[in-house]
């Protein structure tokens, strides 16, 4: 009895994985290889062993192949005589590229800009085995493709966590919300996205076992929280910091509030490791600052506004950068106005959020502070959607919360017997 619920849970999650792996198959050939992709090709061919003009040179070639396999897509669908009964191969097109390329670097190739690539090896470290077996941009989307279906299976984790009396489509939901939402389209890209997803939910997985009412994994879930920050400093350094310092000031609270509402209650030993194991991370995070010098935020305010380092350093890059937040956010309001998904979403998320631990809902709330962060550092209203992915979090898990409280999906049991407990522990 005990078993059996938990092994067809398993079974659930892993056929929603497989059924998403299958689709984004589908999906590989519509992916773009962009000026980042190409980055990380050249990194996880050098990773993978190649001489780094061997790397350099084939990553060329396959920009170039991309470039010209994207450009063929695009004239089959023209409505023009030359596009039937089919338009030239894609060759003449890779081979005018490669002759422009010829062995130089893919512009824009100032050390500066190589550098911040360079710093965030976790990516193309986890692409290197299938970059070496299938080729620079098939390994870079395998990879994503299974991190970000590695990611959803952590979100249905988490909510049989959160609610063990809850069915198991609960927590399903989530897992389909993580593949469907802005998380799932963009992680599948050949980015570094999948890989922060993974990071992230890994994250929150480990939150929730602290945080458990049932029997609190307190080893467990720090560790699995303290591999999750290192993880996520090797994909972006630079979002480990407002995700551990909301996370550690939410958990820190926590506890000051629950003896204010109940002064009887005891149990906060979750809420203190995940906090502790935040500032270790806010605290690791500057000693590997200190001797690796990492790129700071001028150096990324100096690339914003110098196109890449291709045109003269901005004089006052912090005035500039508040006078295009404030209009990229007022016509990114507009914009939203007309589908306001994301703000319902997050409305909801929060309503579902309230019934989960202290340090789960300031984790989510951490995520979602880090896809602000890093649009408002980086104001560009054609990259802030991607740059948002973990706004979308609060709304992954929180939503199915919602819908449980709601009776949409079968009330969960506020106080579920014994015996239910045990049969539908994760």
């Amino acid at each position: 009895m005990i078993r059996e619920p938990r092994r067809n849970a398993a079974a659930l999650s892993a056929l929603l994985l497989l059924l998403f792996v299958l689709l984004q198959l589908l999906a590989l050939p519509a992916s773009s290889f962009s000026n980042d992709s190409y980055r990380y090709d050249v990194l996880a061919r050098e990773y993978a062993g190649q001489p780094a003009v061997a790397a350099q040179r084939a990553a060329d070639a396959d920009y170039c192949a991309e470039s010209a396999r994207v450009d063929l897509r695009g004239r089959l669908l023209l409505p023009v005589a030359g596009s039937f009964p089919a338009p030239a191969s894609a060759e003449p097109g890779a081979a005018a590229c490669r002759a422009r390329l010829g062995a130089t670097v893919l512009p824009p190739n100032d050390p500066r800009y190589v550098r911040i690539f360079s710093t965030r090896p976790g990516y193309p470290l986890l692409a290197a085995p299938l970059v070496a077996l299938l080729g620079g941009p098939a390994g870079l989307r395998v990879t994503s493709v299974l991190l970000t279906g590695i990611a959803g299976t952590l979100v249905f984790a988490t909510l049989r966590v959160l609610l063990p009396s809850a069915r198991r489509r609960v927590a399903a939901i989530g897992q389909v919300l993580c593949y469907l939402c802005p998380t799932g389209s963009y992680g599948v890209r050949p980015l570094s996205e999948g890989a922060a997803l993974l990071c992230l939910t890994a994250g929150l997985f480990a939150v929730a076992l602290c945080c458990d009412r049932r029997r609190p994994r307190l080893w467990a879930g720090g560790s699995l929280l303290a591999a999750a920050y290192l993880a996520l400093g090797l994909v972006r350094y630079a979002e480990v910091v407002p995700l551990a310092l909301v996370t550690a000031l939410g958990a820190a609270v926590h506890p000051v509030l629950r003896r204010i509402r109940r002064p009887a209650a005891t149990g906060a030993g979750g809420a203190v490791v995940v906090a502790a194991v935040s500032l270790a991370a806010l605290a690791g995070l500057g000693v590997a600052d200190a001797i690796l010098h990492l790129p700071s935020l001028s150096v990324s305010f100096d690339d914003l506004f110098s196109a890449h380092y291709t045109q003269p350093r901005a004089p006052d890059p912090l005035a500039r950068l508040v006078v295009l937040n404030q209009r990229m956010w007022w016509q990114w309001a507009q914009t939203t106005a007309t589908a306001p998904v994301l703000p319902l979403a997050l409305l909801l998320g929060a309503l579902g959020l309230r019934r989960a631990p202290g340090p789960v809902a300031a984790y989510a709330a951490g995520c979602a502070v880090t896809g602000v962060a890093s649009v408002v550092a980086h104001p560009l209203s054609y990259e802030a959607d991607r740059l948002m992915v973990p706004v979308w979090l609060p709304v992954i898990v929180g939503l199915p919360l919602w819908l449980a409280t709601v009776n949409i999906t079968r009330r969960v049991d506020e106080q579920p017997s014994p015996g239910r407990l045990a049969s539908t522990r994760l």
